[in-house]
């Protein structure tokens, strides 16, 4: 009986998703984005879930007025609602389709081309996090990313529809072999890294111990590679920046560096694009 519910639940979430999807795949990118952003934003602050959000921002910006805590989280909402509205074109943010994307520190993307050096490309859940795959595949860099397979077979099609021409690995130990297998043959990776986990390190975010993967650094350490920051920006509604930052230095004084500090850089470096833009960042995460 559980299971037949759970297929009933599984075909109406599926189906209005699809549904959704296929309205907003029919308008415009500039206008399904809009109206997916001005939804979230006047929804979203009202869901329970953003209790977590705002406890997140007092946590680490206790300089933050309730009112501009208020605007961090109706800005959050916002993007994520344009971030929903803008996946049925991810294809339109291309950019070699669309010149409302800047691009910056090129030359470091083509380090990897110029050196024969795979890459770790590093970022967040910031902006549109899903830019950096296109624009790395569109300039020969092919990138082989991590996601998390959902447990409805409908949204699951839908995912893997709309992200077909990007290379993917399912989250978990078959995804890790692949990431291991793509670097020891050459190919780049990217890592969306600032999600809590639980079996990871201990590492300062925001001046806060927050537990960390250190899958980046291992691997860094383990195969010859280049670790790049990818820092993506909403800009105004669908125009972005993309900045392919230098390589960090993972040996320091002709010395590899330990996990620990490759990642607290790495942190460092997430919490300065948050701060630069704080309501373009995922806070719902329950990061420490």
């Amino acid at each position: 009986m559980y299971k037949i519910k759970k297929k009933i639940s599984y075909l109406i979430e599926g189906s209005s998703l699809l549904l959704i999807f296929i309205i907003l795949k029919i308008l415009p990118l500039n206008i399904s984005s809009f109206l997916m952003g001005r939804l979230a934003s006047l929804i979203g602050p009202k869901l329970g879930i953003t209790k977590k959000a705002y406890n997140n921002i007092k946590n680490v910006m206790p300089e933050k007025s309730e009112e501009e805590i208020s605007k961090i989280i109706k800005d959050m909402w916002e993007n994520l609602g344009k971030v929903a509205g803008e996946y049925p074109h991810l294809t339109k943010l291309d950019p070699e389709k669309n010149n409302k994307i800047e691009i910056c520190g090129k030359n470091n993307l083509l380090l990897v081309k110029k050196r024969k050096i795979p890459a770790i490309f590093f970022s967040g859940h910031i902006a549109n996090w899903e830019i950096s795959p296109i624009v790395a595949i569109r300039n020969g860099v092919p990138v082989l990313s991590i996601f998390r397979r959902p447990n409805n077979p409908i949204v699951n099609f839908l995912i893997k529809y709309l992200r077909s021409n990007l290379p993917m690995a399912p989250k978990g130990k078959e995804g890790a072999k692949q990431l291991i297998y793509s670097l020891k043959k050459g190919r780049s990776i990217g890592l969306v890294i600032d999600q809590k986990m639980n079996d990871g390190i201990k590492v300062p975010f925001f001046n806060k111990p927050a537990m960390t993967s250190d899958a980046l650094a291992q691997l860094s350490l383990r195969i010859k590679t280049l670790v790049i920051p990818v820092e993506v920006e909403r800009i105004k509604n669908t125009k972005f920046k993309i900045t392919f930052h230098n390589p960090l230095k993972i040996k320091k004084k002709g010395k590899n560096k330990t996990p620990l500090q490759i990642m607290t850089e790495v942190n460092l470096i997430l919490e300065k694009w948050i701060r630069k833009n704080p309501g373009q960042w995922l806070w719902l995460h329950r990061r420490w």
